[in-house]
């Protein structure tokens, strides 16, 4: 077992460490100790169940890990749709560059009243903040770990605080631009206060061959709506790995939609904790792999509390010798009588070398629930695609049509018009690039 690449990280915070956010207050001590336990657990490893199909330690032996410069210069997008998939929507725009908060390309106008928006930095005495950082929801201690990497050395990310009773006014738009070869370790804190609702939208985009490691804390009051959508679609080079903690109030709804048709491999985790009666999550994804490209979707929601609801539901369609993974976990506890949770994970073959593993869980104390799970695999049907073609569709378009089809159970579940549409453009794309 080698301990190279986890050596890397101790140094790169020995060197970093005294200019980080929050060097000289209390965050400093929390850095110090998350450091430790990662530096006890090392990177995960394939021995470890819940990385069995996901070998990040010998794919970050392959990447540079040193923290990604500075970015100097014009900021190049790739010249990709999901570059601009987003840009006929009003959005109020932040854009981060190498994990780093970029002023030129961020929109500067007046937020609405009751919005506060914040660097990781400007928020570290904050005691709301404080707290999110600080949040234990008690699960794997494998997810601990690696969130306890991003503790050490978290160099940005945006705080957003939405008052009570308050709403966005338009969706914010997280645009990531992995620009430059090289590590960076973005923090984002999203607090909504009771009755505050938000429409969030992510793009994760680049060029080089980047380690990004992202995790977004998030706290729903009572009542509080959040509308969460994801893009990621990173260079061929890069390794992705994302942790979304949220934990939901009485009566707090939770949409997340997650859209993966780029990166060489990533790791996309959720972990929902329900602390109050009547909430709901939805955590859905769907992606389109080919190539080399490796996808893993993690999925744990706790039902700590009774009478709360979560659905989760991933379609995806995997070409060349892509793997897909989906690893999800509904525990209900001791107590959360009438929950109602169920997880669902579907996937489509288009080569014979393309593969994919499901493995859905559940885990269950309470005797009133309903709680389903259930995977498939399979490949696309040739009595189909004769159909069609009897009826004058060429073979390629009748191929098309069927991975759209099949997709669209999962895009239908993108809790925005205007980017359930954006979504769909970018899936028909990636399959005439495929096909």
């Amino acid at each position: 077992m080698s301990e190279k690449t986890t050596q890397r990280f101790i140094d790169a915070y020995a060197v970093s460490h005294a200019n980080l956010p929050g060097a000289d207050g209390w965050l400093a001590p929390r850095r110090a100790a998350a450091l430790a336990a990662f530096a006890e657990a090392g990177v995960p490893h394939r021995r470890l169940e819940d990385w069995k199909y996901t070998d990040l330690r010998r794919a970050l032996e392959k990447v540079d890990i040193a923290a990604a410069p500075v970015h100097q210069g014009a900021v190049v997008l790739p010249e990709r749709p999901s570059s601009s998939a987003f840009a006929g929507i009003d959005t109020h725009k932040i854009v981060f560059v190498n994990g780093r908060f970029h002023a030129g390309l961020s929109d500067t106008v007046k937020w609405p009243k009751g919005v506060e928006r914040h660097s990781l930095a400007d928020v570290t005495h904050e005691q709301w903040a404080k707290g999110l950082i600080e949040r234990r929801f008690g699960q794997t201690k494998q997810a601990e770990d690696i969130v306890d990497l991003n503790t050490a050395l978290m160099a940005d990310g945006i705080a957003l605080r939405i008052r009570k009773g308050v709403s966005l006014d338009k969706p914010l738009h997280l645009v990531f631009v992995n620009a430059d070869d090289g590590a960076s370790h973005t923090r984002n804190l999203v607090l909504l206060e009771d009755e505050a609702s938000a429409t969030i939208f992510e793009s994760h985009i680049g060029n080089a061959a980047s380690f990004a490691d992202i995790v977004t804390d998030v706290a729903l009051g009572q009542g509080a709506k959040l509308r969460h959508l994801k893009l990621l679609d990173d260079a061929a080079e890069a390794i992705h790995l994302a942790t979304l903690r949220t934990t939901l109030a009485a009566r707090a709804h939770l949409e997340h939609f997650a859209l993966t048709i780029g990166t060489g491999l990533s790791r996309s985790q959720s972990f929902v904790a329900f602390t109050g009666e009547g909430a709901y999550a939805g955590i859905d994804g769907a992606y389109a792999l080919r190539g080399t490209q490796h996808a893993d979707h993690f999925c744990v929601t706790d039902h700590a509390v009774p009478n709360c609801t979560s659905h989760t539901l991933f379609k995806g369609v995997l070409d060349g010798a892509s793997e897909g993974v989906f690893q999800g976990k509904v525990l209900v506890r001791r107590g959360a009588q009438k929950t109602d949770g169920r997880q669902m994970t579907q996937a489509l073959l288009l080569s014979r070398d393309a593969s994919m593993n499901a493995k859905p869980e559940l885990e269950i104390y309470a005797d009133d629930v309903q709680c389903a799970h259930g995977s498939t695999v399979g490949e696309l049907s040739h009595d189909a695609i004769f159909y069609l073609r009897a009826r004058g569709i060429p073979e390629k378009e009748a191929r098309r049509l069927l991975v759209l089809a099949f997709l669209d159970d999962a895009l239908d579940r993108v809790p925005h018009d205007e980017a359930r549409t954006a979504m769909r453009d970018l899936v028909s794309h990636w399959f005439g690039e495929a096909a």
